[in-house]
């Protein structure tokens, strides 16, 4: 069990992991975590698999010679969780918005000539809706897998969504201040509706895939 007590301390450190944040982790006093890694007493079978998850490292790697362990990825976290509920909603929210919220609204616009309650739907609500939906992607992959992003490709993944949405966020922008009427128009007034869908319906989407890793 010596190897135990330095693969403890080893992992530990390798992880950022003061004696105080893994106690906490485990429940633990920090004098606990302490003794564990001078040796002074051993954590039993139920506290050395919880020390493990804690260290994402299988328990087998606490009893080995310290070498690289392979790291294990918790699963059905509970960040995890809550982000899917959550964005779960949001993708609920769009399928019923387009099935009967959207042809309301069209409907209204087409009565009573206001046209404001469409827009806000069109060009805000369900952007936005969208967004969530793409995010819903590796967010539901998280459950199982490790999607976390780092280095890099982090930053890529955190600046690519904003170039996505850089054009519905011009023509939100637009409705607002005359010179950027063209990019508006640019992207509304299109016969075949192929600019709109791409501007607030296909990147949102594709722009939530990316966003979803730079949480982790």
């Amino acid at each position: 069990m010596n190897n135990v007590a330095g693969n403890i301390r080893k992992y530990r450190a390798e992880r950022g992991l003061t004696q105080d944040a893994l106690a906490e982790r485990l429940h633990v006093t920090r004098q606990a975590v302490s003794n564990w890694e001078n040796g002074k007493n051993q954590p039993d079978l139920d506290m050395l698999e919880a020390v493990a998850a804690a260290l994402e490292v299988e328990v087998a790697a606490l009893f080995g010679d310290g070498g690289p362990a392979r790291p294990v990825y918790p699963r059905v976290q509970k960040k995890a969780v809550i982000w899917v509920l959550i964005l779960g909603t949001a993708a609920l929210f769009l399928l019923l918005d387009r099935l009967f919220l959207a042809p309301h609204l069209l409907a209204l616009r087409a009565r009573t000539f206001n046209v404001r309650p469409d827009l806000l739907n069109g060009l805000l609500v369900l952007p936005l809706c969208r967004l969530a939906a793409g995010m819903l992607l590796p967010a539901a992959v998280s459950l199982r897998y490790d999607v976390r992003a780092k280095g890099g490709l982090r930053l890529v993944l955190r600046i690519l969504p904003f170039l996505l949405v850089l054009p519905m966020v011009l023509s939100l922008l637009g409705l607002a201040w005359p010179p950027l009427y063209r990019v508006t128009f640019f992207f509304l007034t299109d016969p075949t509706n192929f600019r709109r869908t791409l501007a607030f319906a296909v990147l949102p989407c594709l722009a939530g895939l990316g966003l979803y890793p730079a949480w982790s």
